[in-house]
C-alpha cells in the first residue's frame, strides 16, 4: 500500500512519517478516513437529536388533545408547554460537566434511557399534576441528548468533513419535527377509550408513548457504538483511543485493524496533580468560559441560540393551534390575526363544551410542510461547504424573520400556511452555531460550552412559548413582528462570528490518499 500526503510544498511518504512519529488526533482521524463506520454512528447520534425534538415539540399536539382529560386551560397551556425547556435549562450545566468528565457515550445513553422511561410513564398519569411531574423528570434528562451529539459527531470525523456533516445531521433533526404531526395524524383520529379506573386511555396517551420511545431506541443503538477518541485522548487514555481509531479505520476501509498505520498519538500535557472534587472540577470547566477570551463568544452564541429557539420551539409550539383556528375559520380577505380575533370572540360567546379535536387539514399541512422543510434543509445543508457556516446562518435568520413579518400582511390562507409552516427551517442555524464551538473552544471545554449555549437557547424556548401564548390572542400582529424582528437582528449579529478556521487553513492541511 502506497499512501501519500499532499501538502503545498512537497509530497512525503506517509508510512515513515506516521509509524515512526507521534501523530496528533486530527491527523489520525484523517488516516482513518470517512466511511460507513463514521456515517453509521453519526446517524445513530442524529437519532438522539430527533428524539430530543419529538418529545418537547410533541406538546403542540399532545396538549390540545389532552386538554379535556387533564382539564388544561388555555392560560395554563403556555406554562405547561415550557416545562420540558425548564427542565433542560436546569440541567444543561451539570450534563455538560458530566459529558466532559465522564464520557460522551455513557452519559448520552444513560440520560436518553431515563428520558424515555419517564416520558412513557407520564402517558399513564391520571391528572395534570402527575402528568406534569413525570414530563418534568423526563425533561431533566433531555439536555444531554439534545446537545452532546453535536460535539460527539464532530469528534468522530476528519476535520474537513465536520461542517457539512453537522449541517446535514442538523437538517435530519428537522425530520424529528416532521414526525410529530405525522404520528399525530396516524394516532389522534383513532376513536378508542379504555377505562382503567383512575384514568381513561385515549389516543393522545398512545401518542405520548410513541414520542418518548424514540429515546429508548436511540439509547439501545448507541450502546453498541464507540466512545469519542477525542474524549479518550483528553483523559490520557491513549490505548483506548488508538483502539477506537483502529475500529474506525477497519470499518471504513474493510481492512484489518492491524493495518492502521498510526501507532502512537500525541497526548495533551498533563501535570501530576491531585484529582479535583466535583465542585472544583465544575468550576475549572466553567470559569474559562465566562472570562476572556471565550466570554464574548459565549455571549454571542448564547444570544443567537436564544433568538433561534424562541421561534423554533416557542412560537412553533402554537403552530397547530393557530393553523387550526385560521384554516377552520372560513373567512375570505382577512389576515390570520383578523381570523384569530374573530374566532376568539365566537368561542367566548358560544361557551361551548370542551372540544379536543384537531382537523385533518391541520395534520396534513403540518406533515407536508415539515417534510418539505426537511428536504429543503438537506439540500441547503449539502451546500454549506461552498457557502460557509456564516452565510448559511445569515440566510436562515433573515429569511424566516421576513416570513414572520409577512404573516401580518397576507390574506390567502394557503400562503399564510406556507409562511407559518416554514418555522422548522430555523433549526438549520443550530448546526453552524455549534460548529463554531468546535473551532473556538478546546476539547476539554467543548461539551460544557455547547451545553451552556444550548441552555441559553432553551431559555429562549421558555420565553418564546409563554410570550407567544400571552400575545397571540391579545396583540396578534405584534407577536409576529416581535419574533420576525428578533430573527433578523440575530442574523445581523451572526456577522460578528470569527472567520472559519477551515477556510484559513485550506491550503496547509494534509490530505491522505490510499492507493
Amino acid at each position: 500500500m502506497v499512501t501519500k500526503i499532499n501538502t503545498v510544498s512537497k509530497i512525503i511518504d506517509e508510512n515513515d512519517k506516521i509509524q515512526n512519529n507521534e501523530v496528533d488526533l486530527d491527523q489520525a482521524l484523517n488516516v482513518a478516513g470517512l466511511g460507513w463506520y463514521n456515517i453509521k454512528y453519526c446517524l445513530a447520534l442524529s437519532l438522539f437529536l430527533i428524539a430530543a425534538i419529538m418529545e418537547p415539540v410533541g406538546y403542540s399536539f399532545l396538549l390540545p388533545s389532552a386538554k379535556c382529560d387533564l382539564e388544561i386551560t388555555d392560560s395554563a397551556r403556555g406554562f405547561i408547554g415550557s416545562v420540558p425547556y425548564i427542565g433542560i435549562v436546569l440541567t444543561s450545566f451539570p450534563w455538560g460537566y458530566l459529558v466532559d468528565t465522564r464520557g460522551r457515550k455513557k452519559m448520552i445513553v444513560y440520560s436518553s434511557f431515563a428520558a424515555g422511561v419517564f416520558g412513557i410513564l407520564a402517558s399513564f398519569m391520571p391528572d395534570l399534576i402527575s402528568f406534569t411531574i413525570f414530563k418534568f423528570l423526563c425533561a431533566l434528562c433531555i439536555a444531554c441528548p439534545a446537545a452532546a451529539p453535536y460535539s460527539f459527531i464532530g469528534e468522530l470525523l476528519p476535520q474537513r468533513y465536520r461542517d457539512v456533516t453537522l449541517s446535514i445531521v442538523n437538517a435530519m433533526q428537522i425530520t424529528g419535527a416532521a414526525m410529530v404531526p405525522l404520528l399525530a395524524w396516524a394516532i389522534l383520529p383513532l376513536d378508542f377509550r379504555v377505562n382503567f379506573g383512575l384514568y381513561v386511555f385515549r389516543p393522545w396517551r398512545l401518542l405520548g408513548m410513541l414520542y418518548s420511545s424514540s429515546f429508548l431506541i436511540s439509547a439501545f443503538i448507541m450502546s453498541f457504538g464507540p466512545e469519542s477518541p477525542k474524549f479518550l485522548v483528553s483523559q490520557g487514555r491513549h490505548d483506548e483511543s488508538l483502539e477506537t481509531l483502529k475500529k474506525i479505520y477497519s470499518g471504513n476501509t474493510s481492512k484489518p485493524a492491524e493495518y492502521y498505520p498510526v501507532k502512537r498519538l500525541k497526548l495533551p500535557v498533563q501535570t501530576e496533580m491531585e484529582k479535583p472534587s466535583f465542585v472544583q472540577s465544575l468550576v475549572q470547566q466553567t470559569l474559562p468560559l465566562i472570562k476572556p477570551p471565550y466570554l464574548k463568544w459565549m455571549m454571542l452564541s448564547g444570544f443567537l441560540l436564544f433568538g433561534l429557539f424562541a421561534t423554533l420551539n416557542g412560537l412553533y409550539m402554537w403552530l397547530p393551534d393557530v393553523l387550526n383556528r385560521v384554516l377552520s375559520g372560513g373567512s375570505v380577505g382577512l389576515t390570520a390575526c383578523d381570523i384569530i380575533g374573530q374566532r376568539l370572540n365566537e368561542t367566548i360567546s358560544a361557551n361551548a363544551e370542551c372540544n379536543d379535536k384537531i382537523t385533518s387539514i391541520t395534520f396534513m399541512i403540518n406533515t407536508i410542510a415539515n417534510f418539505s422543510c426537511a428536504f429543503i434543509a438537506l439540500a441547503i445543508s449539502s451546500t454549506v461547504k461552498f457557502i460557509g457556516k456564516k452565510a448559511l446562518m445569515l440566510l436562515v435568520y433573515v429569511t424566516i424573520g421576513v416570513f414572520c413579518v409577512l404573516i401580518n400582511a397576507v390574506t390567502q390562507e394557503i400562503l399564510f400556511a406556507i409562511l407559518l409552516s416554514s418555522l422548522p427551517l430555523t433549526g438549520l442555524a443550530i448546526g453552524p452555531v455549534n460548529a463554531y464551538a468546535g473551532e473556538i473552544y478546546p476539547t476539554k471545554l467543548r461539551g460544557m460550552a455547547i451545553g451552556l449555549s444550548m441552555m441559553v437557547g432553551r431559555v429562549g424556548s421558555i420565553v418564546g412559548t409563554n410570550v407567544a401564548g400571552l400575545m397571540i390572542n391579545s396583540v396578534c400582529e405584534a407577536t409576529f413582528y416581535l419574533f420576525g424582528g428578533g430573527l433578523i437582528f440575530c442574523g445581523a449579529l451572526s456577522l460578528l462570528l470569527p472567520r472559519s478556521k477551515d477556510k484559513d487553513s485550506e491550503k496547509t492541511k494534509m490530505e491522505f490518499t490510499h492507493l
